[in-house]
């Protein structure tokens, strides 16, 4: 990658709002460190570092992420309240709260927080640290909201345990007091329990939750599975539905649909689905306590759930959430804090003037937006290989200014010469 010269304008139009919680050595590395995430290839701290043009030695940001004593949670409500600005801005007056997890995948035993979990893509474990995230799903865009690190009991301790599910309900209160303007919770079956549905109903929400096949309801007075109840159906019962993904993906299901009583749950609309046609291959189930929603509506409220795996995917390959090679937790957590707000910041269009017009029309993935913050880096390079070549009027000698920290192009035998 082309030497940084200068922060993205978007970026530098935000730092006045940090200003009081960074000094300004710290304020330095927090902008570096961000437009890093955004358009670094090589995501690591050095990595990152050493694509400026005029850097200080990567131990100074290895510091400003494990020992700097600026405060993590002024840095969460400056990001809450960029959050709130665009939900008012925005006129959203209701959405989404998608609960979910994901495993960020390291190599080293010795990282802290890292253990063996579970990955079902790869169907076998997998080291890694895990996060419980929560996700604000609008009509017209989403933002991550929060994280949890989620920890097995062995090595916290039964006093300091807390479950995927106790984290959950900790994002949804959290979510709650800043005031996000959330209607109904979705998640995936994991989090369908009554522990969660007991806290919603505390608070008066709607839930969409899938839900395992061998969930308990009332037939006729007998309690049944649902992939034993679904067998006593016939296809004449599903009805075909054409819907429409938030990444604009049409699906088509047969769905069928029946308010029941559910072992421990209560009365609740069942919505049982299949993909190719009734009856034929796995069905997936869905469980809500809107009864009186229609099924069409249940559906197309679950899958609003989908940006929060968009959000999982760009994370992994356009911020570098699985890139942090610290070992220290602490430095770990403040890389995630800055890539959710790295995150936010390109879903929120803070930037003013023409161009950001144009992309906010143009460039809706996160990925594309990235590539554009890449471009203006590549102009602001343009400008200042000019200027100094304006000044020596010797292309070899500008060339090695660029490069003269650069130890990626240092090493590389096309320009070590």
């Amino acid at each position: 990658m082309l030497p940084i010269v200068r922060i993205p304008s978007f970026i530098e139009q935000i730092l006045p709002r940090f200003s009081s919680i960074f000094s300004k050595s710290q304020l330095r590395h927090f902008a570096e460190y961000l437009t890093g995430l955004i358009v670094s290839e090589n995501k690591t701290v050095t990595g990152i570092n050493d694509n400026f043009i005029d850097h200080t030695d990567s131990s100074c940001k290895n510091n400003f992420l494990t020992s700097s004593d600026w405060d993590d949670e002024k840095l969460t409500r400056e990001r809450a309240k960029i959050i709130k600005e665009h939900i008012q801005k925005t006129k959203t007056k209701e959405g989404s709260l998608a609960i979910d997890d994901t495993l960020s995948h390291k190599t080293g035993k010795s990282i802290e927080g890292v253990d063996y979990f579970y990955d079902h893509r790869e169907k076998k474990c997998a080291l890694a640290h895990q996060m419980v995230t929560s996700q604000f799903i609008a009509k017209k865009y989403h933002l991550p909201l929060n994280w949890r690190l989620y920890e097995k009991q062995e090595k916290t301790g039964k006093e300091k345990f807390k479950s995927k599910l106790d984290l959950a309900v900790e994002l949804i209160k959290e979510a709650l007091s800043w005031k996000i303007p959330f209607d109904v919770v979705v998640a995936d079956s994991w989090y369908f329990c009554q522990q969660i549905v007991d806290f919603l109903a505390s608070i008066a929400k709607s839930w969409v939750f899938a839900s395992k096949s061998n969930r308990k309801v009332s037939i006729k007075g007998k309690w049944m599975k649902l992939n034993e109840y679904v067998k006593t159906l016939s296809a004449d019962c599903f009805k075909k539905l054409s819907l429409t993904r938030a990444d604009g993906e049409k699906v088509d299901v047969h769905s069928f649909t029946r308010t029941l009583r559910m072992h421990r749950v209560g009365r609740v609309k069942v919505v049982i689905s299949f993909l190719d046609e009734p009856l034929k291959g796995n069905p997936f189930y869905l469980v809500t306590n809107k009864k009186e929603w229609p099924m069409e509506k249940i559906l197309a409220c679950y899958l609003r759930r989908w940006p929060i795996e968009t959000f999982y995917r760009d994370a992994k390959q356009n911020l570098g959430l699985e890139d942090c090679e610290m070992r220290l937790i602490q430095g770990i957590r403040r890389h995630w804090n800055l890539l959710f707000l790295a995150y936010t910041l390109l879903q929120t269009n803070l930037a003013k003037g023409s161009l950001y017009r144009w992309l906010k029309a143009n460039v809706v993935t996160i990925g594309g937006k990235c590539q554009m913050a890449a471009g203006e880096i590549l102009r602001s390079f343009i400008f200042w290989a000019y200027e100094h070549f304006q000044k020596t009027h010797n292309a070899d000698e500008v060339f090695k200014m660029a490069i003269s920290k650069n130890r990626q192009l240092k090493m590389n035998p096309l320009f070590s010469s």
